[in-house]
């Protein structure tokens, strides 16, 4: 899977999921939307969670022997899957919740344990 074509591959289906993601997020930016709290104390969103299902259903579509670990609903997939899936679907959930422009949709691939 390290091929540079099939990386290349990866590489353009995430920059595809994360501009629909970040346009998902678009929907509640600035709308007064609610505020829940994790159980680690951080806030969480309907945004975050859309926006985390809409990639893991985009991922599982296109690559359904690939692990997906999000944030919001952590570790899926088959365990020992040679490509894993990191997702944060706002990073910058502080800034979104109070009308600040500085978020982003994260996406990280790891081909056998490494980072790509």
């Amino acid at each position: 899977m390290s091929a540079p074509g099939a990386l290349r591959e990866l590489l353009d289906f995430a920059i595809e999921i994360a501009h629909e993601a970040g346009r998902s997020t678009l929907a509640y930016y600035q709308t007064g939307i609610e505020i829940e709290t994790k159980t680690d104390l951080s806030p969480v969103t309907i945004a975050d969670r859309g926006a985390e299902q809409l990639l893991r259903a985009r991922i599982q579509r296109r690559f359904p022997d690939h692990a997906i670990l999000g944030e919001e609903y952590g570790l899926t997939g088959a365990p020992g899957a040679a490509c894993r899936w990191i997702l944060d679907p706002v990073d910058g959930t502080q800034s979104f919740i109070h009308g600040v422009p500085l978020y982003a949709t994260l996406i990280g691939v790891e081909v056998d344990g490494v980072s790509q």
